[in-house]
């Protein structure tokens, strides 16, 4: 019998009503990549005294169920849509803002608890090509943790961990690929601006020395279980919390990274854009595009390493409440893609 071999592993989202989340729907789309979909269980196992000198107990009781997804792949304008609906702010509709792009802007709700987002249906299979020997399905999957990378002269990336609902088995939506205009980013095309306020985002672009970003995004969204009589035992809920998130940049110590360091030295809050671009979407200056705004405050001291003769500096920095803009967080996307269900 044949095995199951890596090309043949398929990950499908769909997404969810935002009034109905958790009641699954047919997947829309293939998000390619490395996928981890685990099925987590919790089991109570009685250890009271039986009068034997070994484990008691029997197999014991399930408690707890739940799914976990771990996606790690390029970073495009287009799959960038899933962590940010089921994580930062859902029902985001486009804008046009050049005959076929499309623009989906988000902003994090900071001032109400019940947060406008969505979840998705996970199908994930392993297969040999002809037969199945693995097929998960869950509901209610919600965005924990995205992560985009930056390093030159490499292919971007985005990493996002999601939470869901027990494993199902149902069947698989057939026929699906990846979005038909996705577009890994290249990193070199990474453009990043550090401006001293909110409005002025972008105003002064850091030319010639950084080496590296990496953003990660925490949303502070958790399962929620309650009892409420469950037979899948699973989560009843999400919970929402703080969004938060860490940039790190690699510059090279020239005189513009050493005025950074003097920001750090006077405990400044700092204002950074990330805006890495590819071709166009539309039919003149829109390019795809994934950007994301922030305010920040360092996280510690900067620290410095060399590269043969060149020296570097991280600065590590958290995102911050601005007071003047009512922001902290902001993420724009630029694509050809009019709904996130749809192909592309």
């Amino acid at each position: 019998m044949a095995t199951s071999i890596m090309q043949f592993e398929k990950l499908q989202l769909g997404i969810e009503v935002v009034s109905t989340k958790g009641t699954r729907v047919p997947a829309t789309i293939q998000i390619p990549g490395d996928h981890a979909f685990t099925e987590d269980q919790e089991i109570y196992r009685d250890a009271y005294p039986r009068g034997f000198r070994s484990n008691v107990g029997g197999a014991g009781v399930i408690i707890r169920k739940g799914t976990g997804l771990d996606i790690q792949t390029e970073l495009s304008a287009e799959d960038a849509m899933w962590p940010l609906t089921t994580g930062v702010l859902g029902s985001v509709a486009a804008s046009t803002s050049d005959t076929t792009a499309k623009t989906y802007v988000y902003t994090p709700e900071l001032t109400t608890a019940v947060q406008t987002v969505q979840s998705a249906t996970v199908e994930f299979l392993r297969g040999d090509g002809t037969t199945n020997h693995y097929y998960g399905e869950s509901g209610y999957n919600m965005t924990e943790s995205f992560k985009f990378d930056w390093a030159f002269n490499q292919i971007a990336k985005m990493g996002v961990k999601m939470f869901g609902r027990a494993r199902q088995s149902d069947t698989v939506t057939g026929s699906l690929a990846p979005y038909t205009t996705r577009e890994a980013l290249a990193a070199n095309t990474l453009v990043v601006s550090w401006d001293t306020t909110w409005a002025g985002l972008g105003g002064n672009a850091l030319t010639g020395i950084v080496r590296s970003a990496s953003f990660e995004c925490k949303t502070g969204l958790a399962p929620d279980y309650t009892i409420e009589g469950r037979t899948d035992v699973d989560m009843t809920n999400h919970k929402v919390g703080a969004i938060s998130a860490t940039l790190d940049l690699i510059m090279e110590f020239d005189s513009l990274a050493a005025a950074k360091y003097v920001l750090w030295r006077s405990n400044s809050l700092v204002y950074v854009r990330l805006k890495n671009t590819g071709s166009l979407a539309g039919a003149a200056t829109a390019f795809r595009t994934v950007q994301v705004d922030g305010a920040y405050r360092f996280m510690g001291n900067p620290s410095f390493s060399a590269d043969g003769d060149q020296v570097l500096m991280t600065a590590k920095l958290e995102s911050v409440f601005d007071v003047t803009a009512a922001k902290t967080l902001e993420f724009t996307l630029i694509n050809k893609v009019a709904t996130i269900a749809s192909a592309g």
